[in-house]
């Protein structure tokens, strides 16, 4: 019954190879297939939340640093769930949208195996596992950045690779040094250091290391160029960049690396939020500042990610129960808002070839479900009461509260910043009169509107019922603080 944790992971990797071999009779049976595998996934997931047991596995131990490792907590399957939940969305998004970029084989083959990787880094027990599975997942993702195969393409996924690779091996001399230090890297609620003697110094540099070694796959500036030169590749590809699995991997590993490894105890210990607090307040200010200059829809989307994963790392460094479950309720909330936001973009590009912001003058009159939907998740980024980014930024605002007032200005300041970048596209849809009436109607197939109004739908509910997710959140931080 432990292997029962693998099939989550293993899984997806296993029908992304066998569809490489597959030759489908028609576009019906490849469909199916895709669907097949997503939702089975998430039941598996489900089945494993619902039996609520400890479930643990180590494939393979040589030692207690070279040991992948494999357990069910309830961050690890919260976050695999929203993982998969979202990527069924993307998987009917996909199968319209991606009839117009060529080989939709190769996407859809590592679209599949960067979802086990995901479930992968979710799931890991200790440092070593979730490390693995992360420079995995930017194997996996940079043939989506590159599809396109265009100049500014390779560009782009050659920049993801620099970055990529260069925050990981920063990670990994963090991790080495901790090793050094515990000789355990199992993720532990409370941390593994607590109770144990250690040079401040070399601590400081495993955490520092680490923090913003994982926190280049988060867009920490100065580290975030990378994403917004990622925008070149497909609508789909963008959404899961954003809403789930490369960014929000991100955020992740540093609630595993602050929470589960070193402990809050601990880095107050060496000041290490202090250090980190300049950082996340330039990532907020600058993602919004930078916003407010792009003409291009996908880019200020980009620079509002990096803003808003801002938040998530503000809520993580404060260190108390208020701030994190505001992190944790705002990586839900922002994942949900943010690849419904990408969605409709990418459905505005699919039937009218249309990028920038001056370019779409009265697209609400032809394509009023998509920006209606829009307009909601873009309500909801602000965070206006009652939206689902409310629940959380408040949560976040209740944190810096106990800790410095500038932090609850900054996030005022910042929901302003946020109103001044995304209002005007809906002004611009719904308000600017366009010189050419156009009557038609223009908005996407069934297979891109479903998962746009459902997406929409969870936003309006997860702000009218926080309690369906804030009460299980609550319980994750009861843990660790």
């Amino acid at each position: 019954m432990k292997f029962f944790v693998l099939i989550p992971i293993v899984f997806p990797i296993i029908m992304a190879i066998i569809s490489t071999r597959l030759k489908f009779e028609n576009e019906r049976d490849r469909n199916v297939f895709l669907y097949a595998t997503v939702i089975l996934n998430l039941a598996v997931l489900v089945e494993l939340f619902i039996q609520g047991e400890a479930f643990t596995i180590h494939l393979v131990k040589i030692s207690s640093f070279l040991d992948v490792y494999f357990k069910i907590d309830k961050l690890g399957i919260l976050f695999s769930i929203l993982a998969s939940t979202l990527w069924i969305f993307t998987t009917s998004y996909s199968i319209e949208y991606m009839k117009h970029e060529k080989d939709e084989k190769r996407f859809f083959t590592f679209f599949l195996a960067t979802l086990g990787i995901t479930v992968g880094i979710a799931l890991s027990a200790n440092l070593f596992t979730m490390y693995i599975f992360y420079e995995l997942l930017t194997l996996s993702t940079f043939p989506l950045v590159i599809h396109a195969e265009s100049k500014d393409a390779l560009y782009s996924g050659k920049k993801y690779l620099i970055y990529s690779f260069g925050g990981a091996t920063l990670a990994l001399l963090g991790m080495m040094i901790l090793y050094s230090i515990t000789n355990n890297l199992d993720f532990i609620p409370k941390g593994v250091v607590m109770g144990l003697s250690y040079d401040k110094t070399l601590m400081l540099i495993a955490y520092m290391s680490m923090f913003i070694g994982f926190g280049v796959k988060a867009a920490m500036v100065p580290l975030h160029s990378w994403l917004p030169a990622a925008m070149v590749a497909p609508t789909p590809v963008s959404s899961l960049l954003h809403a789930v699995a490369v960014v929000k991997s991100g955020v992740f590993a540093l609630i595993r690396v602050s929470y589960f490894l070193v402990g809050a105890q601990v880095i107050r210990e060496i000041n290490g939020n202090v250090y980190i607090s300049i950082l996340v307040v330039l990532t907020i200010l600058m993602g919004s500042f930078l916003a407010l200059h792009q003409d291009n829809l996908k880019k200020r989307l980009a620079y509002s990610t990096i803003s808003q994963l801002g938040y998530i790392v503000l809520g993580i460094v404060l260190l108390n129960k208020e701030a994190l479950t505001g992190a944790i309720m705002h990586l839900i909330n922002h994942a949900v808002i943010k690849i419904t936001l990408f969605f409709c973009v990418g459905a505005i590009y699919y039937k009218t070839h249309k990028k920038n912001i001056g370019e779409i003058e009265a697209i609400g009159k032809n394509m009023p479900i998509t920006m209606w939907c829009f307009s909601i998740a873009a309500i909801s980024l602000i965070g206006i009461p009652p939206t689902n980014a409310f629940v959380s930024k408040w949560y976040l605002a209740l944190g810096g509260l106990d800790d410095k007032v500038i932090f609850p200005i900054i996030i005022l300041l910042s929901a302003f910043l946020t109103a001044m970048y995304i209002l005007p596209i809906v002004v611009t849809a719904f308000f600017h009169i366009e010189e050419n009436k156009d009557e038609r109607n223009l908005d996407p197939s069934r297979k891109m509107l479903v998962p746009i109004i459902t997406l929409t739908g969870i936003i309006v509910f997860l702000g009218l019922f926080p309690n369906v997710v804030l009460n299980f959140v609550k319980s994750i931080v009861a843990e660790v603080l």
